[in-house]
């Protein structure tokens, strides 16, 4: 097998492990949603979609790489 397909898997894993670290660290710093203000509410909204473009760029990108290579 070569290191590209090695890696992916390695990749993703690492890549999944943050996140969900990640997660749980923010998260217990959170308000619940009801408690927020209308201007925590825009901003928490603003970061997940900017959060979900970025994945999306970044899930893009990976099989891009796959395929051409």
């Amino acid at each position: 097998m070569s290191e590209f397909v090695i890696g992916i898997p390695i990749g993703m894993a690492i890549g999944i492990a943050i996140g969900i670290n990640l997660g749980i660290i923010i998260g217990k710093k959170q308000k619940p949603w009801y408690e927020l203000t209308e201007e925590e509410k825009r901003k928490r909204k603003v970061l997940i979609g900017t959060g979900v473009i970025i994945l999306v760029i970044g899930f893009l990108t990976g099989l891009w790489q796959y395929l051409t290579f």
